[in-house]
């Protein structure tokens, strides 16, 4: 009993709003941490630190597909502890066309015949991300869920993600709010495990 109530302590700590403009540079980190090429904890410098600006300036927008309007945050303690970008399959191509054209048109040539990560008729979970130290307080799945929900309030009976599937932590949390494997999609040179879950009738 004690365990349940600390977990239920817990999950009622988590607030979860939805992002404003001036939330920009923490979601452009939480981004950068969903794509796995930065952690919080490191200096950002070089590559990274033009990328965290380009992504501070997308999320600032309402006209990107990393945009503020397309997240979500977690709070605890009143703190920020991580967020989720997601949004609609209907917007994807051409947000990401654009938005890529516009900040990076280098990757953009390099990666445009990539397998579409979403496409219409289902809501998208795009980046997940949950600071070190609130890791492990159910943030990260109290976001899945919430995305989840937002998706089925729009209309959507399908949600998806793409996941690494060489991070076997991250494939059980999915699997754990119902996610299930639904083959693979190739983008920015990786194989991705695309996941997907289906509302119940």
């Amino acid at each position: 009993m004690g365990v349940f109530r600390t977990v239920l302590n817990l999950l009622e700590q988590i607030h979860i709003r939805d992002a404003r403009p001036d939330d920009a540079p923490f979601l452009a980190k939480c981004i950068m941490a969903g794509m796995h090429f930065y952690d919080f904890e490191e200096e950002l410098s070089g590559d990274n630190a033009a990328i965290f600006e380009n992504l501070t300036l997308c999320e600032q927008r309402t006209d990107t597909l990393y945009s503020y309007i397309n997240t979500r945050v977690a709070e605890m303690d009143g703190k920020m502890a991580g967020a989720l970008l997601s949004y609609t399959g209907e917007i994807y191509k051409d947000l990401r066309t654009s938005t890529f054209k516009e900040f990076w048109p280098g990757f953009f040539a390099q990666f445009c015949e990539d397998d579409p990560e979403t496409g219409p008729g289902e809501y998208y979970l795009d980046s997940l991300a949950v600071l070190p130290e609130y890791r492990g307080k159910g943030i990260g799945r109290a976001l899945l869920e919430d995305g989840i929900q937002k998706g089925i309030v729009l209309g959507f009976r399908q949600v998806s993600l793409v996941a690494d599937a060489e991070m076997p932590k991250l494939i059980h949390l999915y699997q754990s709010v119902g996610f299930v494997p639904a083959g693979y999609r190739h983008a920015f040179g990786v194989d991705f495990q695309r996941m997907i879950y289906i509302k119940r009738i």
